[in-house]
């Protein structure tokens, strides 16, 4: 028997399914299976039910999963303990993170954190805000960063960075250069929206909520999954949109899309750390999170530079 075997069979209990706990763990199923059938071996008894959909643990699997449970939060807690005494800080750390700071803050961050920590190793996973919550909720990421608080109570959330969102619309667009419209104008006009999940859709929904107007007013031509799609459309001529203006800064630099304000409409928001209030004590984990939250918006604007 080995700490892997506990792993494994802590990501069966939680995950459910074989496939689920591999793609946790970073592992194949057959390994998963193989890693399973061995601490079976070692305990001479059936510890997971295979025979339904979803991967159950019998009464003698939940017993050694408890045990496991606990010998891993020693064993990390040991660690962590270790590192504190020797300043030494190293390990793998799963970050997710939504679209913008995944695509166009993060890189520049996690290079910053790299040079001071360079045995930590870390690996970035890009999804829209609820299903890195979800991943964060499920512990299958150890860290989420997102543009829209955590409502979970098992989540702890961290305001990090502050990003604005900016209307965007077509060069040769009607409205004037610097104009300034009322929020009543953005009904006028097709309207190019992100993904449902997203933190820039939320955020847009809640602030045009303020001003009364409901996301549903908006005549939507189209729903695309990636600011950088949205940019080009509305380069294109299909739609203006609403974007985060770290996204937006090259293709306004290069006149591909212009900035129209909205007056009223106040489009500033929080991006946010999000944590498992129950994650197992982590060095590099705790590192990360405060270099993350004292790295100031000057700082990150040297580091793209």
């Amino acid at each position: 028997m080995n700490i892997n075997q506990l792993r494994t069979l802590v990501a069966l209990a939680e995950c459910k399914s074989f496939s689920s706990a591999a793609e946790k763990l970073f592992l194949t199923q057959p390994a998963v299976s193989f890693q399973i059938h061995s601490l079976e071996e070692h305990f001479g008894a059936r510890l997971v039910d295979r025979s339904g959909k979803r991967a159950e643990l019998t009464e003698e699997g939940r017993l050694v999963c408890d045990f496991a449970r606990q010998t891993l939060q020693l064993l990390a807690e040991a660690e962590y303990r270790v590192s504190q005494l020797s300043c030494h800080v190293r390990g793998r750390l799963l970050v997710g993170a939504s679209t913008i700071p995944g695509e166009y803050i993060l890189p520049h961050l996690i290079g910053a954190f790299k040079e001071k920590f360079p045995e930590v190793q870390i690996s970035l996973e890009i999804g829209d805000s609820s299903e890195i919550r979800k991943k964060v909720l499920d512990q299958r990421l150890d860290l989420g960063v997102v543009g829209a608080v955590a409502n979970q109570a098992q989540l702890n959330s961290t305001k990090v960075l502050e990003d604005e969102l900016i209307l965007i619309v077509p060069p040769g667009h009607t409205w004037p250069s610097r104009a300034q419209i009322a929020p009543a104008g953005l009904l006028e006009e097709n309207f190019i929206l992100r993904e449902k999940g997203s933190g820039t859709r939320q955020v847009l929904a809640e602030r045009l909520k303020e001003v009364g107007i409901e996301l549903a007013d908006l005549k939507v031509v189209m729903e695309l999954g990636s600011t950088e799609a949205i940019l080009t459309a509305v380069e294109a001529g299909l739609g203006i949109s609403v974007v985060s203006r770290w996204a937006a800064d090259k293709a306004l630099a290069l006149g591909q899309v212009r900035e129209v304000r909205v007056v009223g409409l106040n489009l500033k928001r929080d991006l946010f750390v999000v944590t498992h209030k129950q994650a197992l004590p982590n060095r590099a984990l705790e590192e990360f999170q405060t270099f993350l939250t004292t790295f100031n918006t000057q700082s990150l604007s040297r580091a793209a530079g």
